[in-house]
């Protein structure tokens, strides 16, 4: 009784189907503009990247369920792509696999590698210098994965935002109460 007086406070009822059920499949036409960015000249495009994410998947990769050749391969991976490694964090994970967060200089490298499926996803985050297609080709080497994909990238950009003045509830009495001395 319960499970069906919460159905009707939803909108929704076992019976007959009901609006909150059925699915929107309508296109809205968007009124932002595509721009291709390549044919923007190189003066007006934002140089500044305040940095650049990667999620890269490796199949087939190798020895995953050892931690130590695991911290051997993404030291060669990081020496690959020209980045500064800080240190390294790995656990084994129950089922066969490692998981796992490497430091870097400017940046980090979070993993999860499968070692049944010959899986590992690497979430990497540089921010400067991470360049996708290195990173790629590093990791895939060191792993010797059969393949590799970069299932997403990311870059962002610097923003400047303006500056912020937050005056805490007890100044904005007492600049009251000195504007009123001085007026009198």
């Amino acid at each position: 009784m319960a499970f069906n007086d919460t159905l009707f406070q939803l909108g929704m009822d076992l019976t007959r189907s009901s609006t909150a059920q059925k699915e929107d499949y309508s296109c809205v036409e968007s009124d932002a503009d595509t721009v291709d960015r390549t044919s923007i000249p190189a003066t007006t495009q934002s140089n500044i990247v305040a940095g650049t994410t990667l999620f890269i998947d490796l199949h087939g990769a190798k020895r995953l369920d050892d931690a130590k050749s695991v911290e051997r391969a993404i030291k060669r991976a990081v020496e690959g792509f020209g980045m500064k490694l800080k240190s390294v964090h790995l656990d084994r994970v129950a089922g066969g696999g490692v998981t796992g967060v490497a430091k870097l200089a400017t940046g980090h490298l979070s993993l999860q590698a499968c070692s049944r499926s010959g899986l590992m996803a690497v979430d990497a985050r540089g921010c400067a210098g991470l360049k996708p297609e290195a990173a790629l080709i590093a990791l895939a080497n060191a792993f010797e994965a059969r393949e590799a994909v970069i299932q997403k990238v990311r870059k962002a950009q610097a923003i400047a935002l303006p500056t912020l003045r937050i005056v805490p509830q007890n100044d904005r009495k007492m600049a009251k109460t000195r504007s009123q001395a001085k007026a009198a």
